[in-house]
């Protein structure tokens, strides 16, 4: 049992790890769900396999939970410590699994969707809109916005339905779409041939209004609309960029209420959205958990500033969560980011430390319970992907930059390299090329991001009220974004800012294959460079390699110390 002790005493609360793998195991079983059940469903006869594929997983799920009662002592000692996790990680798949497949056999058997099967069909749908109003990706419509449906009449016929589809409508309809308002409307209902959702809602005759949005929604939208009034008064860059880096949607994408569009130039903004994708910081444009962090550390400096109990400041934060979570643009992204922050806050009030590796995992496998389909989202993969690589390589990447780089270049680097680690595949999935300059580009942009976020939120938070002070403040976000534009349009213009990649799984697999020599090939030269410090293995400490940041870090040292000592003669 020596093992066994010296493997407790190592453990640590604060690094707890042991729900990972059952996060992984339950993704994959879900998508493993969806694509089985996609297969059967395209060949005639194989739906009776899905009751005989879960027949088998039984007794599979029955072994995880035995306790090997007669195995020989030595051998049930040696699995004890791995048992526990093969039966979570079992059930954890078990779940997922069976939350995918009903999902999967509660659509196919919905009404919307069998319609949307059997071709385009005249509908008229109840739905709710779940986003804003944004400009259509079809030329063939003028805006899009997402909703749930809950009734479909077909034929003089209405059946009750739980389908999510995209409407595509025309102005004026455009405008009287908002979010979180039950809508009738009458149109043409198909299947989807691309994006996020499964069905489309095309050619929209009428929008009738069911029920309007609730308080704290309207609330919301007029704080938006008036956000936009102001940011339509700063120069090109600030009308494009403000927007998106404050609530995710970019200004070209802003449908207003009434009128015909903005007056941004579509070249200039569709020059400046594909600079920003090819150098690779297309992400600042989306709201994600950096928001809620910047929000957070405001928060918390403010509450320490007036010596607020631990317990108000939590739900003080957790306030400040759920807030920007309503005011920003609705993605998966910000669903995971406000579940882990929620977690965070619960830490704090409990007077607990927050468990990043933990909280990432009992809501990825929440979500993936509560919303299978999320598990088929790219940005949710992405999202989860970046928490996932900045927890485990971002401190380590850190201790090893720091000693030869300043401390907030280094933290940059660390953070951005940590993320890349695994997101880098799934980009290759999305877009088969890679950002040659995406960590210098992060890293020159970084000092910019808070300042701005912070004065965007503010400036959406104050427009309605002052509107010459959301001015000002949305002029001061602009000079952030200004940086991020110039950055973007020098680093991501031209044939040398991507370099092209082999698609589909086998380039994501690639991509793996790299960064694992790349990794390989970084901790044999620490070692090295680790026997290069220590001289005498015996001997404590380690050798000082005086470089110019060290050099530079004990001058500033000695000249504080000497200044603090340093008594003038009267």
């Amino acid at each position: 049992m020596t093992g066994t002790r010296d493997w407790l005493t190592r453990e640590r609360g604060s690094r707890d790890w042991r729900l990972l793998p059952a996060a992984i195991c339950g993704w994959a079983a879900s998508l493993a769900a969806h694509a089985g059940f996609a297969y059967c469903m395209s060949h005639d006869g194989m739906l009776g396999a899905l009751p005989a594929v879960l027949t088998c997983m039984i007794p599979l799920a029955v072994l995880a939970g035995l306790p090997f009662p007669r195995l020989p002592a030595s051998v049930r000692r040696r699995i004890t410590l791995w048992h526990a996790s093969v039966t979570v990680c079992a059930i954890a798949a078990m779940v997922c699994a069976a939350s995918a497949l009903t999902y999967d056999l509660l659509q196919w058997r919905d009404p919307a969707s069998r319609a949307a099967a059997e071709g385009d069909a005249s509908v008229v749908v109840t739905a709710r809109a779940t986003s804003p109003t944004v400009i259509s990706d079809r030329r063939s419509n003028d805006c899009r916005a997402d909703a749930r449906i809950t009734s479909v009449t077909i034929d003089g016929v209405r059946q009750t339905s739980s389908a999510r589809a995209r409407i595509y409508a025309d102005r004026p309809e455009c405008g009287k779409l908002k979010q979180d308002g039950t809508y009738k409307i009458a149109g043409r209902i198909s299947k989807a041939r691309y994006g996020a959702m499964p069905l489309w809602l095309t050619d929209v005759t009428t929008v009738e209004h069911v029920r309007p949005p609730n308080l704290p929604m309207r609330a919301i939208g007029m704080m938006q609309e008036a956000f936009f009034v102001q940011t339509a008064r700063l120069s090109d860059q600030g009308k494009v960029l403000v927007p998106g880096l404050t609530l995710g949607v970019l200004g070209q994408d802003y449908v207003p209420a009434e009128g015909d569009g903005t007056d941004i130039d579509s070249t200039y903004a569709a020059q400046v959205e594909d600079a920003f994708q090819r150098s690779g910081i297309v992400h600042l444009m989306a709201v994600s958990g950096g928001h809620l962090a910047v929000t957070a550390a405001l928060v918390r400096s403010v509450c320490s500033f007036f010596l607020l109990p631990r317990r108000f400041t939590a739900l003080l934060v957790a306030m400040s969560y759920i807030m920007l979570s309503a005011c920003v643009f609705p993605s998966d992204s910000v669903s995971r980011a406000l579940l882990m922050g929620l977690s965070g806050a619960a830490c704090l009030f409990i007077g607990r430390r927050g468990q990043a590796m933990a909280s990432l995992s009992w809501t990825t496998l929440a979500m993936l319970m509560a919303c299978p389909h999320m598990s088929q989202s790219f940005g949710f993969a992405l999202s989860c992907a970046a928490v996932l690589g900045i927890v485990l390589f971002a401190d380590t990447l850190n201790a090893w930059m720091e000693p030869v780089l300043p401390r907030f270049v280094a933290e940059a680097l660390s953070m951005t390299i940590a993320a890349q680690v695994f997101t880098l595949p799934i980009q290759v999935l999305i877009e088969p090329e890679l950002p040659v300059f995406s960590i210098p580009a992060n890293l020159m942009v970084a000092p910019f991001v808070g300042f701005a976020t912070l004065a965007g939120l503010a400036s959406l938070a104050v427009s309605w009220l002052i509107p010459w002070l959301g001015l000002q403040l949305a002029r001061a976000a602009s000079w952030g974004t200004a940086v991020m534009e110039l950055t973007a349009l020098e680093l991501g213009s031209g044939n040398q800012a991507t370099i092209p990649w082999a698609g589909g799984v086998g380039g994501a697999v690639l991509v793996c294959v790299v960064e694992a020599a790349c990794a390989a090939a970084a901790i044999m030269t620490h070692r090295l460079f680790g026997q290069m410090m220590v001289q005498e293995p015996d001997l404590p400490g380690k050798r000082l390699i005086a470089n110019p940041v060290e050099r530079l870090r004990m001058w500033m040292e000695r000249t504080r110390k000497a200044l603090r000592e340093l008594q003038w003669e009267e």
